[in-house]
């Protein structure tokens, strides 16, 4: 038997966690996208058939799914320096989560969603998680604004997974050196034709169909041919 029961967290520690998180993948959280991981953590909870962890009442608040209890929540965990955050321009950052719980605490399962939605969502751009969470989250198709969202919703229709940016093709540092060499290489194997015949370079494949005037069909001459 285990030593102690594992116990789900509370929204205080779920907060701290995911900002930690976030910022030791250098990933510094607005209050709008912290907003938004809380969401999504919420709705895939809800697609596994398991209650929504952070126990907050979403709601279409403006344009997106909020959570009005919200404040009430932030304000306390930043008084008691649970939260390191600062304001900028026009937005809200979070710079740290100072004795963030380490989620070994928690159940197993319940880490691992949340740490897979951190690594798959934290990193997105702002506009593209607003675009997957406002549309492509079955809780808010057909939602009314000022009214409660249906978090069931997302058992049969679970968030996508954002599609990674396929990388640049890389080039070995010699490339550029190789293929000067084996241009310099390609022409010296090059046959030399007899003075005052016409050059001519014959690409890949290295046969070239020559039409002669007066025969019917045509005859294949081979770079290796004899001149």
């Amino acid at each position: 038997m285990p030593l102690f029961k594992r116990q789900d967290p509370d929204l205080g520690s779920l907060i701290a966690y995911i900002v930690a998180r976030s910022r030791e993948r250098a990933i510094t959280l607005t209050q709008t996208k912290l907003v938004k991981l809380l969401y999504l953590v919420d709705v895939e909870r809800a697609a596994s058939g398991r209650a929504p962890l952070s126990g907050l009442k979403w709601v279409f608040f403006h344009y997106g799914p909020y959570a009005l209890e919200l404040p009430e929540t932030l304000e306390p965990l930043k008084r008691e320096n649970r939260l390191v955050a600062e304001g900028f321009k026009d937005s809200i950052l979070y710079r740290a989560a100072p004795g963030a719980p380490s989620g070994e605490e928690w159940p197993p399962a319940t880490r691992r969603q949340v740490d897979d939605v951190i690594r798959r969502y934290a990193g997105l751009d702002l506009n593209e998680l607003l675009d997957l969470v406002y549309f492509h989250t079955a809780p808010m198709r057909d939602a009314v604004r000022g009214q409660p969202l249906d978090m069931s919703l997302a058992r049969t229709d679970p968030p996508p997974r954002p599609q990674p940016a396929l990388p640049a093709p890389s080039m070995p540092p010699d490339a550029h050196e190789r293929l000067r060499a084996w241009q310099q290489e390609r022409a010296r194997s090059l046959v030399e034709l007899p003075a005052g015949a016409q050059r001519s370079f014959f690409a890949d494949p290295t046969d070239e169909a020559l039409p002669l005037k007066d025969a019917h069909g045509r005859i294949v001459v081979s770079d290796d041919a004899e001149p």
